[in-house]
């Protein structure tokens, strides 16, 4: 569709097309993209509302950091990514709802790059024409909040009168405001009550990633290898395992998703490879382990709990598995294989709290990284926790926990990741 953008400080809209932009907005905030994430709606609601009232003054980033996320005007926002990590998000929302949305409407919103000033594109360059009125009524609708005006007699087929357009466009503005209030006051956000026993006393954060393993054939065997021996076909000989400085992509994501939100809630990480990290070193610092058989700090951490990691090694295949020692025959596994094979994957969520060192581990692990990367993307979406939430016990938010997850990988892609099983103690 043509469309015609309004950027920088938008021209005045016409009260038709004040409504066409509101009811837009209702569309996209009770939509999944935006209906499940407390925060991403609160943030598309207030940027949309201010500029279509003209308080251009409330969107740089100081002023939305203050205004939605509690910070004080005048906070570093060079070292706090709050307001540009949500945005992204948003962002991210936003072109995942126009690429399903089937037929397109009259006018979307988008949020550009490098800015907090919503853009209204028209179907047409004109915007919406006065809308037709109804048989009996019309109505419009923000945040489940509904207007509605009676006709008179003969009002069918006309169009609705400037006075009654700029009446919906008012009540529809106080609605959203009203809307906005009462969401505001809605149950806690569950990401930031996940990680607040990490994040209440601002203690910067170790991130440990589990090393990559090669394996080597050895000097005979790759002499065999240069020489074309077919038999090694049937029986590639002895190999020697080792560890490198390389992290796979999965478990990379992860460990930015934690950096981000980390950094948004105002706490400091590092990064570190598992053999630089001593236990002297553990036992005084939150942590943060990524990876399962790759890192032996997590794989420690789970040994005695409900659900661990295992392994069985034999002659012509690896077996990788999250144990669930209540239930022996539960089978979570997969067999491992180079390249990583499609199919079943599983990971585990462990958060251990020690109340009295004010410390706290927390173990992030797929069987392969693809499950690394969709444990931090549930650890790291609203949506996602706030499905957890709603299945685990009560009082969660303080006490230790395993999560296990289950998904499919098909083209290297993740699809339906859903949680197993829930520990709580």
């Amino acid at each position: 569709m043509a469309s015609t953008p309004v950027h920088g400080k938008p021209r005045k809209l016409t009260p038709e097309q004040t409504v066409a932009v509101k009811g837009e907005l209702a569309s996209l905030l009770s939509s999944p993209q935006f209906a499940g994430a407390r925060r991403c709606h609160d943030f598309l609601h207030f940027v949309v509302n201010s500029s279509l009232s003209g308080n251009f003054e409330n969107l740089t980033e100081r002023a939305l950091g203050a205004e939605l996320f509690g910070r004080p005007i005048d906070y570093e926002t060079g070292s706090d990514a709050i307001v540009r990590v949500r945005a992204n998000d948003v962002r991210r929302r936003l072109a995942e709802y126009y690429s399903e949305q089937q037929p397109a409407s009259d006018v979307a919103i988008s949020l550009p790059s490098g800015s907090y000033i919503p853009e209204f594109h028209w179907s047409t360059p004109e915007g919406p024409a006065a809308p037709a009125v109804p048989s009996h009524s019309v109505q419009s609708q923000v945040d489940g909040v509904t207007a509605s005006f009676k006709l008179g007699p003969g009002a069918e087929q006309r169009r609705l009168k400037k006075p009654a357009l700029i009446a919906v466009a008012l009540l529809l503005a106080a609605s959203g405001g009203l809307a906005l209030l009462l969401h505001h006051s809605a149950a806690p956000d569950p990401v930031k009550e996940f990680w607040q026993p990490m994040i209440r006393e601002h203690k910067p954060v170790m991130i440990c990633f589990g090393n990559m393993v090669t394996f080597w054939p050895s000097l005979p065997v790759r002499l065999s290898i240069e020489e074309g021996n077919q038999a090694l076909l049937a029986n590639p000989g002895p190999v020697t395992e080792t560890r490198d400085d390389t992290v796979s992509v999965g478990n990379l994501r992860a460990a930015i998703s934690f950096q981000n939100l980390l950094s948004s809630y105002g706490v400091t990480t590092a990064l570190r490879w598992p053999q630089e990290v001593q236990i002297t070193e553990l036992n005084r610092s939150n942590v943060i382990f990524i990876g399962a058989f790759n890192n032996p700090w997590s794989k420690s951490l789970t040994q005695n709990l409900r659900f661990s990691f295992k392994e069985i090694h034999t002659g012509d295949e690896s077996i990788w598995w999250i144990q669930d020692r209540t239930s022996p025959n539960q089978d979570w596994s997969i067999s491992k294989a180079f390249p990583e094979q499609m199919g079943s994957e599983y990971a585990l969520i462990t958060r251990i709290i020690d109340p009295e060192s004010k410390r706290v581990e927390i173990s992030v692990g797929g069987l392969t990284q693809f499950g690394s990367e969709a444990a931090g993307d549930l650890l790291s979406d609203e949506s996602q926790m706030n499905a957890f939430a709603r299945m685990a016990p009560k009082g969660w938010e303080r006490r230790n926990l395993q999560i296990v997850l289950g998904m499919r990988i098909d083209g290297r892609k993740i699809v339906n990741p859903r949680i197993l099983a829930i520990n709580v103690w």
